[in-house]
């Protein structure tokens, strides 16, 4: 939800020097030059750019005085010029006449809401905690806002923009509302979490060679040794991607980028913390969920701190054979070490204060504070959600909210902790899930006793669930109580099942699959099961018929696979917080949308990059969240294929989103994008080579993440594929002078995003084009690829990477050679003939701008080409 626009403009015009008033002239002239229609606007951001160096301007149309909704352009001035514009699909919509004052006053429109989604509605601060309770809570301290809304480049409302956390006893979500202030339809409702927690079918997983450690060992050379002021933590240190990929070690060298966090990970406030809590993200194991149904988008209730000492020395011991909330400080550790890690190496590629980084402090450099990421390990078990991960991206100066979940075990487990002792026709032991509140069955003392069906008075709802007056108490004392599932809570079944007498409870699935049993109290003290209806039906049956039912309950621990350890997929939910934050303006979060953007696909790549091994190549098969499901380093994960250039093994192009329909998730969608963005990634480490040193290093693969970070800046509100293709092509510009431009064709044309390819409307995924075809030579020649350069073993060209100068030899040369320098546009930039000095000579590379060129040497011996690097 937006902040009221008045006060924004005019904090921007008390804090911005007079040039804000000519920037406000240059887009002014801009839109009346480009616009079919006179277009008033508000700037809602400006910020020079530490990559271009250029101000980059966030505009949001106004109409009669009014903002209209989600409706930005977005302009990158230099030297008094707009260089770029990008602007959402109805930025120059047509709206007409429409009323000015709303019919309905906020409060009625508040109170319609809550009573349409069977809620009681509660009014609290942004601050207050106390919102576990079902309902819907609006915010006191934060004013609705007036806005035109215009639906499908149809009808325009004047409706209520606000936000609001719903509560519905199973789900605790923050939404931003959209409401008609005339009649109270809702006209948009969206949770700002995005959640990754979804199957695909997937192609057969090979079973390849897992990734031979020792070829990165190298990497790591920090001892286990902390300091007060580095710390010391056991984890799974990047580029290991998750247990599966390699041991823990120790990372001991402080702020990864002292730039980035100039007081280092563990200061707040300027207090400095010995557990895991900082500048950049409060992290807590949260096994009781009470960070996840606490959260209302500005605060939440973080309790399960990890303490490192006085040396901050987190090393805790991982027994993944265990229940992993034996193991939840190490979970902690590295769910905080990630975290830092993300915020620090995505600082160098441009997510800053100024464009919404996640920071308590912002050290005066622009933006908001006082939003570090809450991270929950080990979460949402406790409330019934698992095998998945979430992030929830408010505006910025709020907290987001980063909820990592147990996934299932590995498929060898089978836990059976329920042994049917008689009748013999169902003897035999039997899989169960233990409760997530109650204690676990002792290890020394499991429990055998008859079972009794929970009966109750009331004949309404579900015969056995134990969820009204229970009327055979005498029958369930001392005995194991058998219930359904169904009508309460397991919480109250269970409690009902206690306070009759019973020592244990059985709760019976009454649909297909198994049921996670979550909830919390402090009052249970037995322990709790649940099985399928195919374990659980015939155990009924005979209790119905009165057929003495002998069990027996024990402890077998289960080892959830615990996500809080999977690097890939947190540096994927972090991940969701720098897109949204860089799209559009900072005082929104409600830019990623529509059906055809992109969101998972950056995610994947943010993971993907900061993972990548020296020993990898184009072909290396890259799965996400591979450990979460249980497969070997080489699986596809939660993707339908493996990421690799290959496209026998990812065919993945732009036709796919128009088979995959506008009902399909956004996952498959951010699939094939994330597809296009790795081919991008290999074009440019093919010509620039690889670097490990994600800080410092300057190769392909890191300006790879410049061209993308830079292009999720550049592109507009809503974007869809061809948005996204152009910002990276005007990324280049900004940042390369276009050196890369033909390489980037070819990357994006390869996958169906070539130069004919139609996007359509960005809020579809049927309507888009695709097209295989590179831009016609008189708009850019890419006839000098660098694919295309002559091989000639006797020539030779050194140094390179050359910066004044670079000498050619060769001993089969006679005579003059002239020698043209082009450039990656196919431009000639210099031409000159020489005559050679013993079979070589020199070219002058001194006024050359950096980048990469091609060099053309006409011989007696004919045409030879060379790529020559300039630093």
């Amino acid at each position: 939800m937006k902040k009221n626009f008045t006060l924004i403009l005019s904090a921007f015009i008390l804090s911005c020097s007079a040039y804000a008033q000519d920037v406000n002239s240059i887009v002014g002239t801009h839109l009346l030059k480009t616009n079919q229609n006179t277009t008033d606007f508000q700037i809602t951001q400006n910020v020079v750019s530490r990559k271009s160096n250029a101000n980059q301007i966030h505009v949001q149309r106004v109409y009669q005085g009014i903002p209209v909704y989600s409706s930005y352009a977005n302009y990158l001035v230099k030297d008094n010029q707009v260089t770029w514009s990008a602007k959402s699909e109805i930025f120059d919509f047509n709206i007409g006449k429409i009323e000015t004052t709303p019919t309905l006053s906020f409060e009625q429109v508040a109170e319609q809401f809550a009573q349409k989604e069977g809620l009681n509605l509660f009014k609290v601060n942004l601050n207050d905690t106390n919102t576990s309770k079902k309902g819907v809570y609006i915010f006191k301290d934060e004013a609705p806002q007036l806005n035109y809304y215009i639906e499908e480049l149809k009808d325009t409302y004047l409706a209520y923009v606000f936000t609001a956390k719903i509560n519905d006893g199973t789900y605790n979500e923050i939404y931003d509302i959209v409401i008609d202030s005339k009649t109270g339809k809702i006209l948009e409702k969206h949770s700002q979490t995005l959640s990754c927690g979804f199957n695909h079918d997937s192609f057969a997983n090979e079973n390849l060679a897992s990734f031979n450690k020792e070829e990165w060992n190298w990497l790591y050379e920090n001892s286990a040794v902390g300091t007060a002021a580095n710390g010391s933590y056991n984890v799974f240190q990047l580029p290991i991607e998750a247990p599966t990929f390699g041991d823990r070690t120790f990372y001991t060298q402080g702020a990864f980028n002292p730039e980035a966090s100039p007081n280092g990970w563990h200061n707040y406030d300027g207090t400095e913390s010995t557990i895991t809590r900082g500048n950049n993200t409060r992290t807590v194991h949260d096994t009781e969920s009470v960070g996840y149904t606490t959260y209302t988008g500005a605060n939440a209730t973080t309790t399960g701190y990890v303490d490192g000492g006085e040396n901050r020395i987190f090393d805790f011991p991982i027994n993944r054979e265990l229940h992993p909330y034996k193991y939840k400080e190490a979970s902690a550790t590295n769910l905080f070490y990630m975290n830092n890690m993300m915020h620090d190496i995505y600082y160098r590629y441009g997510f800053t204060e100024e464009y919404g980084n996640f920071q308590q402090n912002n050290f005066e450099k622009g933006g908001l504070g006082n939003d570090p990421v809450i991270a929950l390990a080990q979460t949402g078990l406790s409330a019934g959600e698992s095998n998945n991960a979430t992030f929830s991206t408010p505006i910025d100066g709020r907290h987001p909210l980063m909820s990592m979940y147990l996934w299932n075990p590995p498929s060898s487990f089978s836990a059976k902790p329920l042994i049917i002792n008689a009748p013999s026709s169902i003897s035999g032991e039997y899989a169960a899930l233990i409760g997530n509140f109650g204690p676990e069955v002792p290890d020394n003392a499991p429990i055998t006793k008859d079972l009794a069906l929970v009966k109750k008075t009331e004949t309404t709802g579900t015969p056995y669930d134990g969820c009204g007056t229970i009327s055979n108490p005498q029958e369930i004392n001392g005995k194991i109580a058998v219930v359904l599932r169904g009508d309460c809570s397991f919480v109250d079944k269970v409690q009902k099942a206690q306070n009759a007498g019973a020592v244990g409870v059985l709760v019976v699935n009454n649909v297909s699959g198994t049921a996670s049993m979550g909830g919390e109290s402090n009052t249970i003290t037995i322990p709790s099961f649940s099985v399928t209806s195919t374990v659980g039906n015939p155990i009924i049956s005979n209790l119905e018929n009165n057929v003495v039912v002998n069990a027996t309950l024990k402890n077998v621990e289960t080892p959830y696979t615990d996500g809080s350890l999977d690097n890939g997929i947190i540096a994927h939910e972090y991940g969701h917080g720098i897109s949204i934050r860089q799209t559009g303006p900072t005082n929104n979060s409600s830019c990623l949308r529509n059906l055809e953007q992109m969101g998972e696909g950056w995610s994947d790549f943010f993971g993907l990059m900061i993972t990548q091994l020296p020993s990898d190549t184009s072909t290396t098969r890259r799965g996400i969240g591979t450990y979460a499901q249980n497969q070997l380093p080489t699986g596809s994960g939660i993707r339908p294929t493996v990421y690799t250039t290959n496209m026998t093994q990812n065919p993945a192009t732009y036709a796919n989103l128009a088979n995959y329909g506008n009902s399909d998730s956004p996952h498959r969608t951010g699939y094939v994008w994330a597809t296009m963005l790795w081919d991008l990634n290999w074009k440019m480490i093919d010509k620039y080579g690889f670097t490990p040193d994600l800080i410092n290093g300057n190769a392909g693969n890191t300006k790879t993440i410049d061209l993308v970070m830079e292009g999720i800046r550049l592109q507009p509100c809503s974007p869809g594929f061809v948005d996204g293709r152009d910002a990276i092509l005007k990324a280049d510009e900004v940042l390369n002078e276009g050196v890369n431009k033909c390489d980037i064709w070819e990357a994006f044309a390869r996958r169906g995003l070539g130069y004919s390819a139609n996007q359509g409307s960005s809020n579809s995924r049927v309507d888009g084009t695709a097209a295989y075809d590179m831009p016609p030579t008189e708009v850019l020649n890419c006839t000098l690829a660098t694919s295309d350069l002559t091989s000639n073993e006797s020539f030779k060209l050194f140094p390179n990477p050359a910066k004044d100068i670079v000498h050619f030899y060769d001993e089969t040369l006679k005579g003059d050679v002239k020698i043209e320098i082009i450039d990656m546009v196919g431009r000639v930039v210099s031409s000159e003939t020489v005559k050679l000095q013993n079979n070589r000579n020199s070219v002058d590379t001194s006024s050359l701008p950096k980048g990469v060129y091609v060099l053309k040497f006409h011989t007696d011996n004919g045409t030879v080409t060379k790529k020559l690097i300039k630093n």
